[in-house]
């Protein structure tokens, strides 16, 4: 076998164990600052009500942050129109101050629970928002945010 094609046979081994999400979207927060007026949305429509699900944050922050941790609002609105708001909080860092998340000189990347083992209620489509929900309006450092949800086996 060449170098080469062994290169490849890795990074297609590499790439096909990554995790699989029925669901996954992010978007980028402007100026790097998430304000109570930014609430990023997702639409995600459900077939299977019968299967579980994950529900995560994808959150990209800068490495010098200045919180261990934030606070947000989480939006599910069923395809019927009824909203239920959760407020939840994320860990970015130990209580020394180590990022949980992968991070590299600027920023980093976390995968944060939002809600486990969700039951949907019915077949459609869902609405769901992430609302920042800090002390303050302008949440410096934020580079984006998204939903990824992932379907249990």
């Amino acid at each position: 076998m060449t170098l080469l094609s062994g290169l490849f046979l890795t990074f297609l081994f590499l790439t096909g164990c990554g995790k699989s999400y029925f669901f996954s979207e992010t978007m980028e927060i402007p100026a790097q600052t998430w304000t109570y007026a930014n609430i990023p949305q997702f639409e995600v429509s459900v077939e299977d009500f019968s299967a579980r699900y994950h529900l995560l944050l994808d959150i990209t922050h800068s490495a010098d942050f200045p919180y261990q941790n934030i606070y947000l609002k989480f939006h599910a609105t069923d395809p019927t129109g009824r909203e239920t708001v959760t407020q939840v909080p994320i860990d970015f860092a130990n209580k020394g101050g180590v990022w949980f998340g992968d991070c590299d000189d600027e920023w980093c990347h976390l995968e944060g629970f939002l809600q486990k083992n969700l039951e949907f209620s019915e077949a459609g489509t869902y609405l769901f928002k992430l609302e920042q929900y800090m002390r303050v309006e302008a949440l410096e450092g934020i580079q984006s945010v998204g939903l990824k949800i992932e379907k249990i086996k």
